[in-house]
């Protein structure tokens, strides 16, 4: 089957592409799209001929930035997938040869999204918090269940975007937050679904598929073991962490753990036991799913995205069949259509940060306050409260 790329602008007309003719197809060198997990932003490069036309001398118009872009990738006469939008926000013009590059990201942030701003956050829930973003930003939210009813004590916003705002809350959780669509997603992350919260196709791998590929296991983290990977279908063994916090009542110095020794111990005190619960699970399903990597080249197949499960079949023994992909890169040009990737281990018992935080016992200071402001927001999974630490 005959490889091939097309290029559509903001109206839906074709601008030409590889394997195609007509529009600016004879000047189309190269296209890559990058696919990539959680909270990285998609993008695509586009490499152009800019020298002068042989016959008439004509020279190629700038792109125009701000313009934007939709790419179909595929095969004639077989699969094809559509990716973008992109928001053209980069333009290089080099020689020699001559050439103008052109990178686009995804564009489906608004501007107020990326804007600073300062506000305070007192007894919500996470998904009330999340519905306040959304909301200002011109989008709906759609919080995974699991974590939408953890309530927040407190959580500064300080001369900080709703984008790197939503990022850190729900990073304190092990998930990510993104636009998509116009929705504002949060998911749990390693869970094998879009960031959508839609199940993937898992990508099924043999080392005959593949161009080239790279296996590298680290027993260099601090919650893993030097003895390796063995037997586990995922390699995600040994290793825990450990954090404290303090029961104000008391005066106690309270221990929260998750795993075996030896532990990674935490920086930071927290300040109750659902705090501290959330913070070791996060690093534990960190540490698991970043003890090894594994990345490949194959012949191109846009089906292949990032978050969907990867499968590796009749491999060496010692490389874990179960993985993660985190980023996945398109690359088509005269030479022909190459999909390449990077995954991560995929733990299905990873730690569930939410359900184990509503396990904790929340003291007296941990609970709702009678007296908190108006606006403030009851809980719908448990009376658990989470003091997030203001970075």
């Amino acid at each position: 089957m005959q490889p091939f790329v097309e290029i559509f602008g903001g109206d839906g007309a074709s601008l030409g592409g590889i394997g195609l003719t007509g529009g600016l197809s004879d000047r189309i060198l190269s296209i890559e799209i990058t696919d990539e997990a959680e909270d990285k932003s998609d993008r695509v490069s586009i490499e152009l001929d800019d020298r002068a036309g042989f016959d008439d001398g004509a020279v190629l118009g700038m792109p125009v930035i701000g313009s934007v872009l939709t790419i179909a990738l595929g095969y004639r006469d077989g699969v094809v997938a559509t990716f973008g939008p992109y928001l053209i926000d980069e333009l290089t013009v080099s020689s020699p040869p001559r050439l103008i590059s052109v990178t686009g990201r995804a564009a489906a942030m608004s501007k107020s999204y990326r804007s600073p701003r300062t506000q305070s956050y007192h007894q919500k829930t996470l998904g009330a918090i999340m519905q306040e973003v959304a909301g200002r930003n011109g989008y709906s939210a759609a919080v995974d269940p699991s974590l939408s009813g953890v309530v927040i004590r407190h959580i500064d916003q300080h001369n900080e975007s709703d984008m790197a705002f939503a990022t850190r809350l729900a990073g304190l959780h092990d998930a990510v937050a993104r636009p998509v669509a116009g929705r504002l997603v949060v998911a749990r992350r390693g869970a094998g679904q879009s960031v959508s919260g839609l199940p993937i196709a898992a990508v099924r791998l043999t080392e005959g598929d593949c161009g080239e590929w790279s296996f590298t296991y680290s027993a260099r983290e601090e919650a893993g073991e030097a003895g390796g990977i063995e037997g586990a279908e995922s390699g995600a063994t040994g290793g825990g962490v450990r954090a404290y916090w303090h029961d104000v009542r008391t005066g106690e110095k309270k221990e929260v753990t998750v795993g075996s020794e030896p532990f990674q111990e935490l920086r930071y005190p927290f300040h109750n036991e659902a705090e501290a619960k959330a913070a070791v699970d996060a690093k534990k399903n960190e540490a698991d799913r970043g003890k090894a990597a594994f990345s490949w080249r194959m012949v191109g197949d846009p089906t292949v995205q990032a978050e969907a499960p990867l499968m590796l079949l009749r491999f060496r023994p010692y490389i874990p069949v179960l993985w993660r992909i985190k980023s996945v890169t398109h690359h088509i040009d005269g030479r022909g259509f190459t999909t390449s990737g990077d995954a991560e281990l995929f733990e299905e018992k990873q730690q569930d940060v939410a359900s184990n935080v509503g396990k904790t016992k929340p003291t007296d200071d941990d609970k709702i306050d009678k007296d908190a402001p108006p606006e403030n927001v009851q809980s719908t999974g448990g009376d658990n409260i989470i003091q997030l630490p203001d970075l």
